[in-house]
């Protein structure tokens, strides 16, 4: 029987558009010979991050090159942890970030660095979080400069200014000058996601971080780690996943846990899993690398000593990385919050300053009307976390976000830590660093509120997170002088330690214009007018009586301040306040007692 000419047309339409389950030239190689096909000596390199941090590649890229002097350029967001082993082996001539240390758990400086600094090993140019995602914007978009409200007025603008890198031009005589900033284009960029396909279009998992800037900014394309490689048709039935397209990407290289040892949080492909962060792993890692020779032995063992990614995993064992992957569950937080949190009785003088800065900025919002909430991290995260839920318990709507790219989040109790994978699922939206930053926070469309924590501040609420007063570098921005220049207000947490509260800060990290509301341990100070700081509260630590308080606090503040004449006594935290902080850090990550410790809470 001969078939219809309809019947006949439609097999010949359907063979000939039929999808095709793999397409492209396939760009799957080994992690070893990616480095070696793509990477040369003198390159700057984009270590770029959504989600996950490309550790393994990073790792890679060390034992390549091990033994030689290529002289490389990182551009980075963040260099964090084990990715310090490639500073150590002298593989980086320059560092270009916004955050250089230690993030997890909690903030702080990263010696192997400090050493490289110190010595000259390795120069660091620095530049806040949005501003240097918008260098790629830039570059990606193929304009020669981007405007951000960011950097003007901090000595960071004033370094990318003379480098030619940042520029100030009045473009509207009603408004105040636009601050721009120039394009980046990388020569080549190192990234992790979820998945790609054998030609190289990758599904990130958000929040998306920098996105795909940096690799469409790139000179020589992308280097693109993942979870798993799937075939194109499965490709196709995640599309709205996919971030980055497959003609930018150089090569495809398959590294299941490719993030360790930092989490990573599955977008929902099948096959792939999440992880939480091998706390323990990057203690060690921190710990080894105080001492040269301690940090030798640890990169001799860790990085050296294996030969791939695959007997990386080897040597960590299949218990251990299952053990990550169950903690990563959904409710796999309810295992981590103990009955003795709340047990401790009475309040610290840490959990008293932090309960005070949930106090001013419920009273912010209440009367102010902000509509989302940025913190950075520690304290100030904790009292953000701590103040957004009594306002919503009250019935006031109000957003928390995160620099990377979070909106809408409810912070699940037992991780302290602000981009815990476990908050990710509980968010309403979720971007990346231009949406957060360069919108929610510098945007008309948002009235934002920032809380963020210094490692020192002076009397014009400029704050100071970049050099310390041996002249030793600390961490960087991060995202809070994209905050501190854009946000419509601001409150600061500090220590009130000698050397804390100064006169004039030596390195202007962020300007201090938007501050309203400085909250230390022993005292408030509000900014009633566009002038100078008042003290108009004192906490129960700081004295028996109020004279007694203000004394103390006269005694280590190194500027004049006058005293409020409505001057109150905060109270004691109430045991419904301290319920509520003490669920979030019951390992008492950052409210442990904090008053010996210059540089832990530097944001």
């Amino acid at each position: 029987m001969t078939a219809s000419p309809t019947t006949v047309l439609e097999v010949e339409l359907a063979e000939r558009f039929s999808l095709p389950a793999s397409e492209g030239t396939s760009k799957v190689t080994d992690l070893g010979s990616a480095i070696r096909r793509h990477i040369h000596p003198g390159a700057t390199i984009h270590v770029a991050y959504s989600d996950a941090r490309p550790n393994a590649v990073l790792l890679e890229l060390a034992r390549a090159f091990a033994g030689t002097d290529p002289r490389f350029t990182l551009v980075t967001a963040g260099l964090v942890n084990v990715q310090h082993s490639l500073i150590e082996l002298g593989l980086v001539e320059r560092v270009v970030s916004s955050f250089a240390g230690e993030n997890y758990p909690v903030a702080r400086p990263n010696p192997a660095l400090v050493r490289a600094i110190r010595d000259g090993r390795v120069t660091i140019e620095h530049w806040s979080l949005w501003s240097l995602v918008a260098r790629l914007v830039a570059g990606a978009l193929g304009v020669t400069h981007f405007p951000v409200k960011s950097m003007g007025g901090s000595t960071m603008g004033a370094e990318a200014g003379a480098r030619g890198e940042y520029i100030e031009v009045q473009l509207d005589e009603s408004a105040g000058p636009t601050g721009l900033v120039k394009a980046l284009r990388p020569d080549i960029v190192l990234l992790h996601g979820a998945a790609a396909d054998p030609h190289g279009n990758v599904v990130l998992s958000a929040p998306y971080g920098e996105g795909h800037w940096g690799s469409l900014a790139a000179k020589d394309g992308v280097i693109a780690c993942v979870e798993r490689i799937v075939s194109t048709e499965e490709l196709r039935e995640m599309n709205t996943l996919t971030r980055i397209p497959g003609h930018v990407v150089r090569a495809v290289c398959e590294v299941p846990f490719g993030a360790h040892p930092y989490g990573f949080n599955s977008p929902g492909v099948p096959g792939v899993s999440s992880y939480v962060e091998d706390e323990a792993f990057v203690a060690r890692t921190l710990t080894a690398s105080r001492t040269p020779e301690d940090f030798r032995a640890w990169i001799d063992e860790w990085v050296l000593g294996v030969d791939s990614h695959q007997e990386y995993l080897e040597k960590l064992g299949s218990g251990r990385t299952a053990e990550l992957v169950r903690a990563a569950r959904p409710e796999g937080w309810k295992t981590r919050v103990t009955e003795s949190w709340g047990a401790r009785d009475p309040a610290t003088p840490t959990e008293t300053q932090v309960i005070v800065t949930a106090r001013c900025l419920e009273r912010a919002v209440r009367e102010r009307g902000f509509d989302v909430v940025l913190s950075g991290v520690g304290l100030a995260n904790l009292a953000s976390w701590t103040g957004a839920e009594h306002l919503r318990n009250a019935g006031i709507d109000v957003e928390l976000m995160a620099e990377i790219g979070l909106y809408g989040y409810l912070p699940r109790p037992g991780e302290p830590f602000i981009f815990a994978g476990q908050n990710v699922p509980t968010n309403k939206l979720l971007t990346d660093v231009m949406g957060v930053l360069g919108t929610l926070v510098s945007g008309p469309g948002s009235k934002s509120i920032g809380v963020i924590g210094a490692g020192q501040i002076d009397k014009t609420g400029a704050i100071n997170s970049t050099y310390g007063a041996d002249g030793g570098f600390i961490v960087g921005s991060g995202g809070a002088n994209d905050v501190l220049s854009a946000a419509d207000e601001v409150i600061i947490t500090v220590a009130h330690q000698p050397g804390r509260l100064v006169d004039q800060v030596d390195y202007i990290t962020c300007p201090g214009r938007r501050v309203r509301t400085i909250v230390t341990d022993l005292a408030v100070f509000e900014r009633l007018s566009e002038g100078h700081f008042v003290l108009t509260a004192v906490l129960p630590t700081a004295g028996d009586t109020v004279e007694e308080a203000v004394d103390a606090i006269r005694g280590i503040t190194d500027w004049v301040f006058e005293v409020a004449e409505d001057l109150v006594a905060e109270p004691a935290p109430t045991a419904a306040e301290l319920a509520t902080l003490r669920v979030f850090d019951p390992g008492l990550l950052f409210l442990r007692d904090r008053r010996k410790v210059l540089t832990s809470d530097h944001r």
